[in-house]
């Protein structure tokens, strides 16, 4: 009988670090500590103080299905931590006169419908433009997260969707922003984005295993991506090529880490650009209402832990989680990349930072009860027929923590009789059974803890409801049509 993959990656948390010699032993422990308690596969974290490396280390897996340990230089899809890269990439450019910060976008992007609005370079570099975040619209890119997409058709997932803001009123989270701007990077240097980071950021910085990657590369040692399936986990099977270029990235912690120290010690942009950049203003200086000193300045996430100020970026997609954060007045830097999907990354980078300045630990986060073991009523043929339909959800209410373009999120999804199997069936993706509850709603076992309702009028149901613990992320809408593959797949047109 084979071990469970969770107790797997619990009992290989750990290798030789690439010096030869044991790390802190509290680091260390802190790190085996939170990369179990957030159920992550495989990790490699690299911690310096000043210009000395104090922990460098992989833990896990880089595949489970080879049971292949992950290493301190394993590579992984970059998502979060390139960011500040493509901010560095664009303010070159304005320190060498080809664009101004001021500039309205649309003088590069002529075709792109700016519906009466006005976005300087700025507002796309601190997500105060108002564009909608083409991440949270749902069906656009959740239906084809396995389509590979050119640059146009990045932009054409959002450019004619609703503004969310108006221009520099407030700050919210727009990835869409950073489309725009690597396009900008190539029609005013005349080059690929990869061309132009790769002379002008990666070259210089020294570095080695930082590559573009896409469904034409081959790279080796890439971890191989994951996202948790109840008490287990399953390929992330995104393809980096559906979203913008500058996520099509893959790195290591060592490489991250050189690239920023790059940055710190002048060879790519000037001092007084990086204090700019690291400078919120406007909107920008209130990014959370849950962290008040927490802000944004030029393509940085202006973080803290409790007073110790530091800058950088963390993130989580397609099965990976990154995050780089350097406290200057402490002259610490942590990089961490996982290839599990969740913002396990930064979890792991907080903790380490937390003890190496001295800070107590942070509250273990409450465990999280398991999944009631589901049941599996019978469903009749006539029950199966009355629920049938294509059906379009949409928050019933936006909650304060997310931001304001899930308000344009809509996820269509078809219940259908499969040869005497009830179906349900997210727009892209593959189907999963209906189990009925006794209570009379429906739960998957993908999505054990989710409980699936119906409205039901003149024995049909016109509406479908998908609540979630906690109800953080409940949805709901009605019926637009049959279960047909044609009518399903329409919704997309």
């Amino acid at each position: 009988m084979r071990t469970p993959a969770v107790a797997v990656v619990v009992a290989l948390l750990g290798a030789t670090n690439s010096v030869g010699q044991p790390p802190p032993a509290d680091l260390d422990a802190i790190a085996k500590r939170v990369i179990a308690r957030e159920q992550v596969v495989g990790a490699s974290v690299l911690v310096a103080k000043g210009n000395r490396i104090i922990l460098h280390k992989g833990y896990g897996f880089a595949d489970l299905g080879l049971e292949a340990p992950t290493k301190e230089e394993s590579v992984y899809h970059v998502v979060g931590p390139m960011m500040p890269f493509t901010g560095i990439a664009v303010m070159q450019l304005v320190e060498r006169g080809r664009l101004s910060l001021d500039d309205d976008f649309s003088k590069f992007i002529p075709e792109f419908p700016m519906q009466g609005h006005h976005v300087s370079v700025r507002q796309l570099l601190n997500h105060t433009s108002g564009i909608v975040d083409y991440h949270y619209l749902g069906d656009p890119i959740e239906a084809t997260s396995r389509q590979p997409k050119a640059l146009d058709e990045v932009m054409a997932l959002y450019s004619n969707k609703q503004w969310v803001n108006e221009p520099g009123n407030k700050w919210d989270w727009s990835i869409s922003g950073f489309q725009l701007l690597v396009t900008i990077i190539e029609r005013v240097t005349g080059q690929s984005y990869d061309d132009y980071v790769r002379q002008n950021l990666f070259s210089p910085a020294g570095v080695k295993s930082t590559t573009y990657c896409d469904d034409f590369t081959l790279v080796h040692g890439l971890s191989h991506g994951y996202r948790k399936l109840g008490a287990s986990y399953v390929s992330a099977n995104e393809n980096d090529m559906a979203v913008n270029y500058d996520l099509r990235y893959c790195s290591t912690v060592g490489d991250l880490y050189q690239t920023w120290r790059a940055v710190r010690e002048r060879k790519l942009v000037r001092p007084e650009t990086l204090k700019l950049m690291s400078s919120a203003e406007g909107p920008a200086t209130h990014m959370s209402a849950q962290d008040p000193k927490m802000q944004y300045g030029l393509a940085l996430t202006l973080n803290h832990e409790e007073d110790h100020r530091s800058v950088g970026q963390h993130g989580s997609l397609l099965g990976y989680s990154g995050c780089l954060y350097e406290f200057p007045e402490d002259q610490l830097t942590v990089a961490v990349l996982t290839n599990t999907e969740g913002q396990n990354a930064y979890a792991i980078a907080r903790a380490l930072a937390r003890a190496v300045l001295g800070l107590p630990e942070l509250p273990t986060p409450p465990a999280v009860a398991p999944a009631k073991i589901l049941s599996d009523q019978p469903i009749s043929a006539a029950e199966r027929s009355q629920l049938a339909g294509t059906f379009v959800l949409k928050f019933e209410k936006v909650p304060a923590t997310l931001h304001d373009s899930y308000a344009q999120y809509r996820r269509t999804y078809r219940v259908f009789d499969e040869n005497g199997r009830l179906m349900i069936q997210p727009l892209g993706e593959g189907p999963d059974r209906l189990l009925k509850q006794e209570d009379g709603t429906f739960a998957t076992r993908s999505s054990p803890r989710n409980r699936i309702s119906f409205i039901l009028r003149n024995d049909r149901a016109v509406g479908m409801k998908m609540n979630s613990p906690g109800g953080s992320r409940d949805l709901a809408g009605d019926r637009v049509g049959d279960s047909d593959p044609l009518t399903f797949h329409q919704q997309l047109r």
